[in-house]
């Protein structure tokens, strides 16, 4: 009776401290079937906010105009990418009142404009001044935030145009043994608050969800699994089982010896 009662509490440490297969795989219930499946993209328009911090170069024939907009010294130009503090001192950030300021046209209102509006608004201004201007203009400052039960959290910077939950947390290093895929959150600043995804990284409808494409100041949180706990506890689990299962040799032997 004492035996059997050792062997099924360890029956049930076995089965709960065990990861299934099919926890660990991503997207799990697309179809093996088909060779290609295809999710229409839901890319969403990231608006401009304050304190963020823009590249922008206006060419022109008149060199002399291009190089006073630009400041295009070598030592801006060497210096322009080469750490984040230097992004932020060179780059052109946007005011608490929504304005950058361009040497030459001034200040210019980009709040809540999209990159392509922004380009609209810095070329209208030029305008003013030069006939023939070419505007370029990117964000430098597209940073967010993996925490949770991934590898390497931290706050990481995005240098393309688009960044997807998946990559994400590649650049993380990939979920840890104690992370939930089916349990990840995606805080987004918004104008008026902060807007939440759920998402589960196993299911297909990941790709269709708004929370998949990654803005700006995201925050992706990775939560633990339900039994990361027990399975920290588990080395005093197993030191637990090991000492009643110790003690009920002793109480055998000693039942034995009364015998």
């Amino acid at each position: 009776m004492k035996k059997g009662i050792v062997l099924f509490l360890v029956a049930i440490f076995i089965v709960t401290a065990c990861t299934q297969q099919r926890q660990l795989v991503y997207l799990r219930d697309l179809e093996e079937t088909s060779d290609t499946n295809f999710f229409v993209k839901t890319q969403p328009d990231y608006r401009i906010q304050k304190q963020d911090i823009l590249y922008i170069k206006i060419y022109t024939f008149n060199r002399e105009v291009s190089d006073l907009i630009n400041q295009s010294s070598s030592t801006y130009q060497q210096n322009l990418f080469q750490n984040e503090s230097s992004l932020y001192i060179n780059g052109y950030s946007v005011n608490d009142s929504g304005y950058i300021e361009v040497p030459v046209l001034g200040k210019i209102m980009v709040l809540n404009t999209t990159i392509d509006e922004t380009i609209g608004a810095i070329r209208e201004k030029a305008y003013e001044y030069l006939k023939d201007a070419t505007i370029i203009v990117k964000l430098i400052s597209f940073k967010f935030t993996v925490m949770g039960e991934v590898n390497r959290p931290g706050i990481y910077r995005n240098f393309n145009n688009q960044l997807t939950v998946l990559e994400a947390i590649g650049m993380a290093g990939d979920i840890n043994d104690f992370g939930n895929r089916r349990k990840v959150l995606v805080l987004r600043p918004a104008k008026d608050g902060t807007l939440t995804y759920r998402l589960d990284l196993t299911k297909k409808n990941l790709l269709t969800s708004d929370g998949f494409f990654l803005l700006p100041n995201d925050i992706v949180y990775v939560e633990p699994i339900k039994s990361k706990i027990f399975k920290l506890n588990a080395p005093s689990i197993s030191l637990f089982f090991s000492t009643i299962t110790t003690l009920i040799l002793v109480l055998n032997y000693i039942d034995n010896t009364k015998k």
